[in-house]
């Protein structure tokens, strides 16, 4: 298979945890995945500066985190209790390491930074490979809308100090890839480009269940908000599923 070259990491290392450091409310998050891990041990795919690694560490689990950007990683070490967390520097399927975990994590659209079908297939197929008897997948993805524009207008998506944040995007339906940019009103600095392939909920699921995996759970936030219709968002549990007869 060929792997893409996701160059996420790479561009955004430098101000991730300025900007996303809000995304979820941590605790919610570590409580989550330390009730599913049931002290056993935790691999986060596209591990990045360690927003959630190292707090989950912080709790007692063992954690391993994966990322294909060095600067992500330098990052995460540089933090106060960085060494708490076991990094391994490559391609999040491709390299994964070869041994079974209590949990397998795909936060904020990881999945997605997987650019085709085959390789968000691969991802779960080797994610189930690395579960220890009863343990857990969790995707974590936004949920694409029914009727996505062609394009995303620039418009301000956050403040950081005295810059606003602007974002734009354009949307290919027919493949399901989101490209877009993000640039800031004050300084002079390259925009920051990024790229997604996204996919819809059923169609997350149809590739765990070709990985052998099966729904557990399902919610719309770490703190166990109701999975709806409207929800824009999911925290999806997946596990092992029953073999099936030959």
């Amino acid at each position: 298979m060929e792997y893409s070259n996701n160059q996420y990491g790479e561009v955004f290392a430098d101000v991730y945890d300025d900007w996303y450091h809000d995304l979820d409310p941590v605790v919610d998050v570590v409580e989550f995945v330390r009730q599913l891990a049931e002290h056993t041990s935790v691999l986060e795919l596209g591990v990045g500066t360690g927003r959630l690694a190292v707090p989950l560490a912080q709790c007692g689990l063992r954690v391993v985190g994966i990322d294909s950007s060095p600067a992500m990683l330098a990052a995460l070490s540089a933090k106060p209790d960085g060494h708490l967390v076991e990094t391994l520097l490559g391609h999040m399927v491709a390299d994964m390491p070869d041994e079974q975990f209590g949990v397998v994590l795909l936060a904020y659209n990881t999945l997605f930074n997987l650019l085709t079908e085959p390789e968000q297939l691969e991802c779960l197929v080797q994610s189930a490979k690395r579960l220890l008897p009863g343990a857990h997948v969790i995707v974590d993805c936004f949920v694409p809308s029914d009727h996505l524009p062609q394009t995303v207008a620039p418009h301000v998506v956050r403040t950081v100090g005295a810059s606003s944040v602007f974002s734009e995007a354009t949307i290919d339906q027919a493949n399901q890839m989101m490209r877009g940019a993000f640039s800031e009103s004050v300084g002079n600095g390259p925009a920051r480009t990024w790229v997604v392939r996204y996919a819809t909920v059923e169609q997350i699921d149809a590739m765990a269940d070709k990985a052998g995996l099966q729904v557990e759970q399902r919610w719309s936030s770490y703190a166990r908000e109701p999975f709806n219709d409207n929800s824009v968002r999911h925290i999806t549990v997946y596990g092992k599923a029953p073999d099936r007869p030959r």
